[in-house]
């Protein structure tokens, strides 16, 4: 006769024993920390910080038309224009621009001292690819981000009634 196999009787049963647990005031005392604990950290960085809009921008906002040359073409073509100086004594890389806070348009290189930047309207885009259509929808608000020398994000806003 053959006989059971012996390791299989040899071992003691496993069993699960209770852990330590947190009481449901503890539980929430934790739950609470978690919660709190990174908005104070970012209060803290709002306040010793400082909004971004509170870095001011050093440029000038207009909306203008001007005769635009068209490329292969002689002569120009009278569009709407936003036009951007920079009256800084230094460079502004990492430049945004954006209208009524829906159209956008990033600029690779820096708006150089004393430069002057006029951008067709119709060149800014949503974040689905559409178009701004000058003149469909009036321009209330065109805002300007860049790269302060501070390495700060510094922000002008010019409202347009």
């Amino acid at each position: 006769m053959s006989q059971p196999p012996t390791h299989a009787v040899d071992q003691p049963p496993r069993s699960i024993a209770p852990v330590r647990q947190l009481s449901s005031r503890a539980f929430t005392v934790a739950l609470l920390a978690v919660c709190i604990a990174p908005l104070a950290g970012l209060s803290l960085y709002a306040t010793l910080y400082g909004r971004a809009a509170e870095k001011k921008l050093p440029v000038e906002i207009m909306l203008d038309r001007q005769v635009l040359k068209t490329p292969g073409a002689e002569g120009g073509v009278l569009v709407d224009v936003v036009v951007i100086k920079n009256l800084a004594d230094f460079d502004i890389p990492n430049l945004t621009i954006d209208l009524n806070g829906q159209y956008f348009l990033y600029r690779d290189s820096a708006l150089q001292q004393g430069e002057t930047l006029v951008l067709p309207q119709s060149i800014f885009m949503t974040k689905a690819n559409q178009r701004f259509a000058p003149g469909r929808y009036p321009i209330t608000a065109v805002t300007v981000t860049g790269k302060l020398p501070s390495n700060a994000r510094g922000v002008t806003e010019t409202n347009f009634e």
